[in-house]
């Protein structure tokens, strides 16, 4: 089963694939192209199998393959993971949905540099109306993680203009909610240390200077996924 469940993953990855590569072209009208859409249901792994006969077509899309193979392949890992940790459940389930959707704000900010509202906006009242769900559901848990994560990132943009997007604003909000408190602040941590470390070593490589763009949804989501799959916070306080 645990095979299974992992190429229902792999499938799931070839979609959103197709979802990062479609979502942005119809929330802007059309006015975004995709450089190397990946067509549902093909899958980036098979197609750079194919591409790989002619090098010169492999060239033409290697950024393209290259970032969907990995999609997939995570996706693949992560879905025999948690059929592994958890088995057939409705947390399986939750999880690999949450899990899925992070992958897919991930993937593009990626590509087009964007974090789509009409992603995050339904998703902060899907959160929202889970939280307020009886039974177990702490409302004010979720409700204060959403305040944790929006504050900081809400005073970078207000002190520092231009340093931080406000899809990026939101998507922080977004993963308080999801995660709650105090988890939000093991997601934040994550996220943030993995972007200064992505950071550092583009500048030392000389890839990136004090004045380019880094996408930092990636790193914010990246942070979301470990949160919601394992949470040392208790053990640490458990150890104070």
């Amino acid at each position: 089963m645990i095979v299974l469940f992992g190429l229902v993953g792999l499938l799931v990855g070839g979609l959103l694939n197709w979802a990062g590569d479609n979502l942005p072209r119809r929330a802007s009208g059309g006015a975004i192209l995709s450089l190397e859409p990946i067509s549902w249901p093909g899958l980036a792994l098979w197609r750079m199998l194919t591409a790989s006969i002619s090098r010169g077509s492999l060239m033409r899309s290697q950024k393209s393959l290259w970032l969907g193979s990995a999609v997939e392949v995570f996706a693949t890992l992560l879905f025999a993971y948690l059929w592994e940790r958890f088995g057939l459940s409705w947390r399986l389930l939750l999880l690999a949905l949450n899990c899925s959707f992070f992958l897919l704000i991930a993937i593009i900010d990626l590509k087009y540099r964007l974090v789509l509202n009409m992603l995050i906006y339904p998703a902060v009242v899907l959160m929202l109306l889970f939280h307020s769900m009886p039974p177990g559901r702490d409302t004010i848990a979720a409700l204060l993680g959403g305040a944790v994560g929006l504050s900081p990132f809400f005073l970078v943009s207000l002190t520092k203009p231009g340093s931080i997007g406000g899809g990026d604003v939101k998507l922080a909000a977004l993963i308080g909610l999801t995660v709650g408190f105090p988890r939000v602040l093991w997601a934040l941590t994550v996220g943030i240390l993995a972007g200064g470390i992505i950071a550092l070593l583009l500048a030392l490589t000389r890839r990136w200077g004090l004045k380019s763009y880094m996408p930092y949804a990636p790193f914010l989501c990246l942070g979301a996924i470990i949160a919601l799959l394992y949470d040392p916070l208790p053990l640490i306080f458990s150890l104070w």
